[in-house]
This record gives C-alpha cells, sequence and structure tokens, in this order.
C-alpha cells in the first residue's frame, strides 16, 4: 500500500507540474496575442472619416414640418408663424397685412435692417422672432424678405446653405427644402 501511494503521488507531481506549464505558455501566448492585436490592423479604418462614421448618429430627430433648423424658407415660416398676426384677414392692432402695400410701405421704408431688429427683438405687441424661437437669423429674413416682397417690398432673401440642403436632401430630411432652391421671394426680388 505504501508503494502505490509513492506512485501516486509522483504521477500527481508530474502532471500538476505539466498542467502549470501548460497554463503558463497558454497564458503568455494569449497574452502576446493580446499585445500585438492592434499591430497588425488595417490603416483605413483608423482615418478620420471612418472614425466619423463610425461615431455619428444613428438618426435625427425633426420635430415640426419636417425641415431642419436653418433650412427653412420665408413662406413656410410665414405660413407657420408670421399668419397669425399677418394674415390678409387678420385683425391684430399695428400688425401689417401681408399683400397689404399701404400696411408695409412706412415699415418698409424705414429699411430692411430696422425691420430685422424689430423682428429679432420684438416690437410693440409683436414678440422677439414672433415668438418662434428656434428660428436662426437667416431665417428671420427670409421670412421678412417674404412678407415685404409680397406687399411691396424688394428686398433679397438669404440663400440656403448648398451644402446644409444637399446634406438634409441626401439624409432625406428636408424634402421641401431641397425641392426648390428658391423661395417665392427671393423669386420676386430679383425681379
Amino acid at each position: 500500500m505504501n508503494h502505490t501511494t509513492k506512485q501516486n503521488v509522483r504521477g500527481s507531481t508530474a502532471f500538476t507540474l505539466v498542467s502549470g506549464i501548460v497554463i503558463l505558455l497558454a497564458t503568455l501566448f494569449f497574452l502576446v496575442r493580446l499585445a500585438t492585436s492592434g499591430y497588425f490592423s488595417n490603416v483605413d479604418e483608423m482615418t478620420a472619416d471612418a472614425v466619423e462614421t463610425r461615431i455619428m448618429p444613428i438618426g435625427n430627430v425633426t420635430m415640426g414640418d419636417g425641415v431642419p433648423v436653418g433650412l427653412r424658407q420665408g413662406d413656410r415660416i410665414f405660413q407657420k408663424v408670421c399668419v397669425q398676426c399677418h394674415a390678409t384677414d387678420s385683425t391684430v392692432a399695428g400688425a401689417p397685412r401681408i399683400t397689404n402695400n399701404a400696411d408695409w410701405a412706412p415699415r418698409i421704408a424705414k429699411g430692411f435692417d430696422t425691420l430685422f431688429s424689430h423682428a429679432l427683438n420684438g416690437f410693440n405687441n409683436m414678440p422677439a422672432k414672433g415668438g418662434a424661437s428656434d428660428l436662426t437669423d437667416d431665417e428671420l429674413k427670409r421670412a421678412i424678405a417674404y412678407m415685404t416682397n409680397q406687399s411691396g417690398g424688394k428686398f433679397e432673401a438669404p440663400a440656403v446653405p448648398a451644402s446644409a440642403a444637399s446634406d438634409a436632401a441626401a439624409s432625406g430630411a428636408a424634402p421641401a427644402a431641397a425641392a426648390s432652391s428658391a423661395s417665392p421671394a427671393q423669386a420676386s426680388a430679383k425681379k
């Protein structure tokens, strides 16, 4: 019985020693593989364009009329915001009605910059930006040009940025903005 016990102990010791060496070698192998795994990576995966593509948002949420901020045309802004007080049948005191040249003539005579300042900061009963705080300065200028040009003015509206319009059209976010590159205000201002 003593002889078998010594043999079991020797066998167990040899098994433990071999197992330990195998585990040590396997661990070293995996650590070397882990340390050098980035060394052989594709360089194209690390370009600025590739990184930008990987971190870009999956989707965009656009509330309202579906046109991203900054790309809205004057006529659309008028229909959404300004029409409440400046419609042809409006009864809001002091608000000039669109297409009524007599209402707009004294204001148009003051110049575009004065009209923009009044629209931007508010004037009499009119709140700043007509109450639409998400309007950019250029969008506000487009709305002013649209209303004044419909009422005897000859102002030129700021153009929608071409790169932004094409980006929005490519993503499908602004079908209406991409469909027409010139608003009615721009067309009448060029006549």
